[in-house]
């Protein structure tokens, strides 16, 4: 048997209890398993009863959330303040994950930092900017679309770049869920370039054929809805080629149609599908009393009622009579619904055109058990509907239920066992074996229905889920008798089924039923809301056995030492570990030796738990006992050992240490024997008996073992006494006092130690040491050391030592290195040696002083003027942990400079104190040094200068001067102007001021109007550049010059060189062609020049219109022509600078042909008028006017031919003379008719002929209306009847009136003529067979009329597959505005075409 062991179903003899375990233990689900046995799917009204109860969301969670029996007590707590939750929200409700890992722990990343703006927002941002690209690359291609042929290559750059770009942000970003591979990146781009130039790019492409005709219907709907605001509206919209294209007749010409339906027999049939259905009795029960009177209550009820559906196929039914079977007695009733509006109704398809005939579902509501059939179902006007022969009664029982039920105790007799008043059970853990079969029942589950019946039952124990499944639980069926019918077998019957449970594991055991079915396969989902959380769900705490076991700490394989002494305490604490719940109660045994004692302690906090030990003994663990557990125990075996301490004592000896040559005892062996544990310390006094003021010295002696050594040699002699007065252990920590006196006469042995401190570390070579000695004994003294250095050792003995201060001479030393005098041994006056050892001394000879030489160019250090910071380089050779002291001075001067050099740092050199030339004279740190005879030499260099030379200026009182120039001339073609005087090392960079006076006359002193410091980088020789292109007084003025050697600008001082010059630029004359007519108003329009003269970049263009005689005549007619002359416009020259009188040159290009040349000469004034040869001035075509050159009394020239000078003056003027405007109606319009008679919706096109654009004056309806026209077709929609007039055509290019009037362009438009069947509706009528329709039509326009109508077969439910004509007819020539159609004939009656006199609709 699978799951947890112990567990043992009873109740049924016949059935055993199958349990299934899950999948996955570790993440175990809390879903239900399905029936097995269930093949067909519940019925509705099974569905809807159970599927309407609400799950507790705390059963939910319990059973979702398996992670222990902590978890399940969390939940259990939670069950009173949790709402439930829906059952359909619980199905779809995703079972919950399994433990991430680690790295899935850390969740997805990107490369925008998370701080800044979290994944879900990057992701909406990054999907708002994509959408927003998207439309603004829709609205794009849609207004581009528009425009036939119309391509555009900056919208294709545009949005290939900017695709790639978002694509590459994406790319880069790795936002999660919208990740873009390398891949992904580059496909994605290549569909962006495909699309983009399909829409961009190509002219005829697939998508600008798509996007046409949306982008016409948008923008014509929306002109149209601003056309449609009064006043406003007309004014803001025009002539719109848009309105016209999208024009679009209105579908109200043609209005209604006539439908006739026969209509079938009607049929009505219970429960189609044939499904039993159960009733929820504790559902019904737990509505409100008040429920009825609470509005809108009484549909929520309908909704939740059991129903019986009943299919009607047909019209509406007014009575519905059937009938009812008890199960109990058998008896059959009839009953009528009362209240058929009241039913619910839900259609499942109607049919329009045969009127209310509808097929639809009605709910019958039921509040009884029992068998139910349909009698009879009548309409309104008594007809009945057909029944189905042989359809089987339905069957209403009482859904099923279950509920669980503790039983009132365990019958095993275990008193731990209980249950509180909130339904709760607890028990304490059983003891046994898994394969025992002890288990005894504990809870009763109670299922009620139409039996037999299987309930589903799950078991959580400590997250652990188990699935049970109790099959045929049904009730001892009792004897039948006579009264018994056919439906006494669907009768409710109550069966108990018991579950045992052997507890052998403690912890949370939660049982749950799910579902139970009855016989009729009634499946219901037991749920909070419908039983009760406590009818469906039992909790049983099973508590662990309590256990108790020393605490890890305590010396179970040593003893525990009890002691006396005041920093040990008299008892200790046996520290306990408990499990269970509190109080405890923890019997143990003490075994002292002489007997055994049985001892128990009650615990309330398992924290503090401890025996205290206040006698020796071994002491036992019994057992435990806690508030759940009474019986049985789980103890430790493991027995601790506590031991009485005794007090430590010693035992003390001495033997001396003999000396004969020191004259005796020289010390003494102490020898220690102790007792006690470990570790000792002994204490002890020390004194010298000979020294009266010396006080006693406090020693203690430390150590692990029993028998210890004590070596006592003093380096002066004595009598010496050793009293010890105490002994510590570890039991006795405070000591324990004890009395033992040694006494010892003792000969000191002499001693001598070298002060290191005195010693110098390094000497110089060829110097000798001495190294001070501290002696002590009986003088005089003879003392021995050795010197060694490197692998040579020499001993020396010094001998009659009368002073304990004395030095060892050492040296002199010539052999570099470290040498090291080590003390060897000493012999006092009594003949006493001692040995020496440690006792030495290092002293470093060094080979040789520093050595410090000058690091000089060979051209020596140069200074500048004023530098305090200039430095000699210097080369050094020295240890670097001794500073170097530097004296050098001036070879031809006796003062001598000093400096300290520092090895470790990087700067190496001396300061140096002005120009000469330095020699070194000595270096040293603690050892002589060496220095260089080089010496080392030091310049100042001398400062730059600049001037200006004046081999080509002239000087005026105090100034000097270049000579004048005339404006836009160059200056530096004169050789030598503005020439530089250097001196220094080039190349220099020269700074100077450029004053500018606007007024050429205002005094030099004046303050200038701009000033403007300039810089330039020059060679010798150097000329700097001058301004000659704005006319003014210009002023030159030199401010500082810097060179290689003085990279700081130096200003530059007045040595009596010219650093100043003024230069005089005269202006040019200035002019400009101008065009007037001939009553003195400008024809000027820059900036509209085209076609082939436009070679500027800015133009004025007159245009002139010619109208008839004003053309150039010939030969023989100059008369006249003089006399056409006056119309035609005046070109002027017109100067602005320059002094009189002036020369011009004056360049006509025509069109076709050889340009000329005018020249107009000695120009009196300003303003003078440019005269057209004759054979140019008038002739129709186009000409180009402009200046090549102009001149000046002085001689200034002004050029227009150059590439700087074409601007507004050098562009000239266009000129072009055109004919008047002339217009005709296009061939393919209606507006070629005849008889000038048009329709609403024809389109009126004219031809315009003459230049470009074209004004063009209308009337419609008596509104004048001016447009102006680009192309050269003009077009109209007639969209309103009434009156339509072209009046006028101008020119609007042309700088005078020139106009062309019309009076045989005057249009009449006729209205759409219009035709209503019936009322102008949809009409749906059912008829029975036989019946005759009378359909009338009503006509409106001009007879006489034309029209065709047709039938059309019904069409299908779904109403998108036209229907098949029937029969169509066509009547001609009715003068009449009426007609009507009688027919008996099924079928869709409609008008598709209609015409008067004039117009027809829909147009052909």
């Amino acid at each position: 048997m699978s799951g947890n062991p112990g567990l043992t179903p009873v109740g049924s003899p016949n059935r055993l209890a199958k349990r299934r375990s899950l999948a996955t233990p570790q993440t175990p689900g809390l879903e239900s398993p399905p029936f097995p046995r269930i093949s067909s799917k519940p019925s509705k009204i099974t569905e809807s009863s159970s599927g309407d109860s609400q799950r507790s969301s705390f059963a939910e969670r319990v059973y979702r959330n398996t992670g222990g029996a902590s978890e399940v007590q969390q939940l259990l707590a939670e069950s009173s303040s949790v709402k439930p939750l829906p059952e359909s929200e619980k199905r779809r409700a995703p079972q919950p994950p399994s433990v991430p890992s680690a790295a899935a722990a850390q969740g997805p990343t990107s490369a925008f930092p998370t701080t800044v703006l979290d994944i879900p927002s990057q992701r909406l941002v990054a999907l708002s900017i994509a959408g927003l690209a998207a439309a603004l690359k829709a609205y794009n291609a849609l207004w581009l679309s528009l425009e036939p042929g119309q391509t555009s290559l900056y919208l294709f750059v545009k949005w290939t770049v900017l695709d790639f770009v978002l694509l590459y942000c994406g790319w880069r970003l790795h936002i999660p869920r919208l990740r873009i591979t390398t891949a992904m990146l580059y496909g994605l781009w290549a569909v962006s370039v495909f699309l983009n130039l399909n829409l961009f790019l190509l002219s005829s492409s697939v998508f600008v054929l798509a996007l046409k005709p949306v982008g016409l219907g948008v923008a014509s709907s929306f002109l149209r809805s601003i056309k449609s605001v009064p006043v406003v509206g007309p004014w803001l919209v025009g002539d719109s080629e848009l309105l016209i294209d999208s024009f679009q007749l209105d579908d109200e010409h043609i209005l209604g149609r006539h439908t006739i339906h026969i209509l079938p027999h009607s049929m009505a049939h219970m429960n189609p599908a044939g499904k039993d259905l159960c009733i929820d009795w504790r559902e019904a029960g737990q509505r409100a009393w008040y429920s009825r009177l609470v509005p809108g209550s009484s549909h929520m009820l309908q909704e939740r009622q059991l129903t019986i559906p009943m299919l009607i196929n047909g019209t509406r039914p007014a009575s519905i009579v059937y009938t009812h079977t008890s199960f109990e007695t058998g008896v059959t009733h009839k009953r009528s619904v009362t209240n058929i509006n009241g039913l619910r109704m839900e259609t499942v398809t109607s049919y329009p055109a045969l009127g209310n005939w509808v097929l639809a579902t009605y709910y019958l509501p039921v509040t009884e058990e029992g068998a139910y059939e349909i009698h009879s179902v009548s309409d309104s006007r008594g007809l009945k509907f057909r029944t189905m022969d042989g359809a089987r009664a339905t069957v209403v029982v009482g859904c099923p239920t279950a509920h669980l039920s503790w039983q009132q105790q365990d019958s095993s007799g275990d008193s731990t066992f209980a249950v509180d008043k909130s339904g709760y059970a607890s028990i304490c853990q059983r003891m046994g074996s898994p394969l025992s079969d002890d288990s005894v029942g504990l809870i009763d589950v109670v299922a009620e229905g139409f039996a037999p019946m299987d309930v589903s039952v799950v078991r959580l124990v400590n997250g652990h889920r188990e699935a049970i499944e109790l099959d045929g639980i049904a009730a001892k069926e009792p004897e039948r008798d006579g009264s018994a019918n056919q439906w006494t077998r669907f009768r409710r019957q109550k069966a108990t089924y018991t579950l045992s449970d052997a507890v052998l594991q403690p912890g949370e055991y939660v049982y749950r039923l799910e579902r139970v079915r009855d016989a009729a396969n009634h499946v219901v989902t037991l749920s909070d809301t419908t039983s009760g959380t406590s009818a469906i769900m039992a909790r049983m705490v099973v508590h662990a056995r309590p256990r108790v076991t020393w605490v890890s700490g305590l010396p179970l394989s040593s003893s525990i030492w009890l002691s006396d002494d005041k920093q040990r305490a008299s008892h200790h604490a046996l520290g306990l570990q408990l499990t269970g719940q509190g109080p405890w109660t923890v019997d143990y045994t003490i075994d002292t030796g002489t007997e055994v004692l049985h001892e128990s302690r009650t615990f309330t906090k398992a924290a503090a738990a401890a025996l205290e030990a206040r006698q020796a003994g071994v002491y036992s663990l019994v057992g435990v006992r806690d508030s759940h557990c009474t019986s049985g125990t789980l103890v430790d075996v493991d027995k601790v050992t506590v031991e009485r301490a005794v007090r430590p004592t010693a035992n003390i000896t001495s033997t001396p240490i003999m000396a004969r040559e020191c004259g005796g005892e020289i010390g003494a062996n102490i020898v220690l024997e102790l007792t006690g544990r470990p570790p000792f310390a002994v204490h002890y006094r020390k004194r010298n008996l000979r020294n009266t003021q010396s006080r006693a010295a406090v020693r203690v002696v430390r150590t692990h073992q029993h028998r210890h050594v004590l070596a006592v040699t003093p380096s002066v002699a004595g009598v010496y006494e050793l009293e010890f007065f105490q002994v510590d252990d570890d039991n006795f920590p405070s000591g324990q006092p004890i009395s033992t006196v040694v006494r010892q006469i003792v000969h000191a042995q002499p001693s001598a130690t070298i002060h290191t401190l005195r010693v110098p570390p390094a000497v110089c070579r060829g110097d000798s040491v001495k190294v001070p000695v501290h002696l002590s004994g009986e003088e005089p003294w003879r003392l021995t050391y050795a010197l060694a250095h490197s692998d040579n050792l020499v001993t020396y003995n010094v001998t009659d030592i009368a002073d304990d201060r004395y030095s060892i001479e050492v040296g002199p030393l010539y052999d570099p290195g470290e040498h090291t005098v080590d003390l060897v041994s000493v012999t006092d006056a009594r003949g006493c040696a001692r040995k020496l050892a440690g006792n030495s001394a290092a002293v470093l000879v060094r080979a040789s002083g520093p050595h410090v030489a000058f690091r000089c160019d060979p051209k020596g250090v140069r200074l500048q003027e004023g530098d305090e910071y200039s430095r000699i380089p210097i080369s050094l050779s020295a240890d670097a942990e001794f500073p170097v002291e530097l004296t050098y001075r001036l070879q031809d001067s006796d003062t001598v400079f000093h400096a300290t050099i520092n090895h470790a740092s990087s700067l190496m050199s001396v300061p140096a104190h002005g120009a000469g030339q330095y020699i070194l004279v000595s270096a040293r740190d603690t050892c002589p040094g060496t220095v260089a005879t080089t010496s080392c030499a030091v310049y100042v260099e001398p400062r730059p200068r600049a001037w200006f030379t004046t081999g080509n200026l002239s000087k005026n009182e105090s100034l000097w001067r270049l000579p004048s120039t005339c404006e836009g001339n160059s200056v530096e073609s004169v050789s030598g102007l503005l020439t530089l005087g250097l001196s220094g090392a080039g190349p220099w960079r020269v700074e100077y001021f450029v004053d500018y006076w606007a007024d050429g006359s205002a005094p030099s002193d004046s303050v200038p109007d701009r000033s403007t410091l300039r810089s330039a980088l020059v060679l010798d020789p150097a000329t700097l550049p001058t301004e000659g292109h704005v006319p003014g007084r210009y002023r030159y003025r030199l401010s500082t010059v810097s060179d290689e050697r003085y990279t700081r600008p130096q200003p530059i001082a007045s040595l009596g060189d010219v650093l100043s010059v003024e230069h005089l630029v005269t202006r040019s004359p200035v002019a400009a062609l101008r065009a007037y007519s001939k009553d003195g108003k400008p024809l000027v329009d820059a900036g509209k020049g085209s076609g082939l003269f436009n070679r500027r970049s800015r133009l004025q263009s007159v245009v002139h219109c010619l109208a008839p005689g004003q053309q150039a005549p010939s030969s023989d007619e100059s008369a006249a022509w003089a006399r056409s002359r006056d119309h035609l416009p005046e070109f002027r020259i017109e100067f602005t600078t320059g002094l009189l009188p002036f020369d011009a040159w004056v360049e006509v290009l025509p069109a076709s042909g050889k340009p000329e040349v005018i020249e107009v000469l000695a120009m009196p004034g300003h303003s003078h008028p440019v005269v057209l040869p004759d054979h140019i001035a008038s002739r129709i075509g186009r000409y180009h006017l402009r200046l090549l050159r102009t001149r000046d009394a002085l001689g200034c020239e002004h050029r227009y031919d150059t590439e700087s000078s074409r601007d507004l003056v050098g562009g000239g003027i266009d000129i072009e003379y055109i004919e008047a405007p002339t217009v005709r109606p296009a061939s393919s319009s209606p507006a070629s008719r005849p008889d000038r008679s048009v329709c609403i919706g024809d389109i009126l096109a004219f031809d315009l002929r003459g230049l470009g654009p074209w004004s063009i004056d209308y009337v419609y309806n008596g509104a004048h209306r001016s447009t102006t026209a680009t192309k050269r077709l003009f077009r109209r929609i007639a969209d309103v009847p009434g009156n339509f007039t072209l009046a006028r055509v101008c020119h609007r290019a042309a700088t005078n009136d020139c106009c062309s009037e019309f009076e045989d362009l005057l249009y009449a438009v006729h209205d759409i003529p219009r035709i209503r069947v019936g009322r102008g509706v949809d009409v749906h009528q059912d008829i029975l067979e036989g019946d005759l329709v009378h359909i009338p039509l009503y006509l409106t326009g001009r007879p006489p009329f034309t029209f065709t109508w047709q039938r059309r077969a019904l069409s299908d439910s779904s109403g998108k597959a036209k229907s098949k004509v029937l029969e169509s007819h066509t009547v001609k020539d009715l003068d009449a505005y009426e007609y009507t159609i009688t027919t008996s004939s099924e079928g869709t009656f409609e008008v598709t075409f209609v015409q008067d006199l004039f117009c027809q609709y829909p147009k052909a």
